[in-house]
């Protein structure tokens, strides 16, 4: 990244925090240093779909340009809504184009007037929002901030490792090499050699649980991914805990001796 930077101009540079297809955690913080240190005109922007209250992200200090996300993974509401974070040197690339947006509903430029009328509480319309959903948002939010982003960082990190130290009592491994590139807010897992994602996940579904097969290029079948986000983390709700009793009855079913007990909660 820091060769590149030295070699050329770019406007942008983007990085996932979280890869979904295969549960990799991206080292936005890292990558933000380097722009900042090779190129400090560059925006970083950041794909937080997957990762936006699961994984740690603190945009001022780290120097962050845009986070897009949205509002039904971690941030635990239906989907249906795309959440934008800007930084004022974002917005002042935007206000600087000399070319037109070609887009239009999501055109900020469309947007940002609301916004501020809004926030003036004056009452200004561009285009009908998805109310229910911005409601749904808003109450998810309300249950997840009055202690602040720490604790529930904090809770799927537990909860994360705790789906990790299942994964190890199969005798299985993560798709993730490391640990410290594995995400909090799911996690994928190679399968044993004589079972693939298409004998597991309909013991998984007839067991109440859905997971998800891979679907990295020329390895879908070879494992499987299993969520761990919002409530399931911040929640004493059993719900880690019945998946991970289903994914081990599941496996031995397919003839992986999985063995019958979970780690103990950590």
């Amino acid at each position: 990244v820091a060769a590149a930077l030295r070699a050329h101009k770019y406007k942008i540079v983007t990085i996932s925090q979280v890869d979904t297809s295969t549960g990799v955690l991206g080292d936005v913080q890292g990558v933000a240093e380097l722009v900042r240190e090779h190129s400090p005109d560059t925006l970083v922007v950041v794909d937080g779909v997957c990762a936006t209250a699961a994984e740690r992200l603190y945009f001022d200090s780290w120097g962050v340009d845009v986070v897009i996300t949205a509002s039904q993974k971690a941030l635990g509401s239906p989907p249906g809504i795309s959440v934008v974070v800007a930084s004022q040197k974002a917005l002042g690339v935007l206000e600087a184009r000399a070319t037109p947006v070609p887009a239009y509903y999501v055109n900020w430029k469309r947007w940002l007037p609301i916004m501020k009328s809004y926030e003036a509480r004056a009452v200004k319309y561009f285009a009908t929002p998805c109310v229910q959903a911005i409601f749904a948002l808003n109450t998810s939010l309300k249950e997840m901030l009055p202690a602040g982003m720490e604790p529930v960082f904090a809770a799927h990190e537990r909860t994360a490792a705790r789906v990790r130290a299942a994964v190890a009592s199969w005798g299985l491994e993560t798709v993730a090499a490391e640990p410290e590139l594995c995400s909090n807010a799911m996690t994928a897992v190679w399968l044993p050699e004589n079972i693939q994602a298409a004998d597991l996940l309909p013991k998984l579904k007839a067991r109440g649980i859905v997971a998800a097969g891979g679907i990295l290029a020329g390895h879908a079948h070879r494992y499987f991914r299993l969520g761990h986000m919002g409530i399931s983390a911040t929640s004493d709700n059993a719900y880690v805990e019945t998946m991970l009793k289903a994914a081990t009855e599941a496996l031995d079913e397919c003839g992986h001796s999985a063995g019958r007990s979970t780690p103990p909660r950590l």
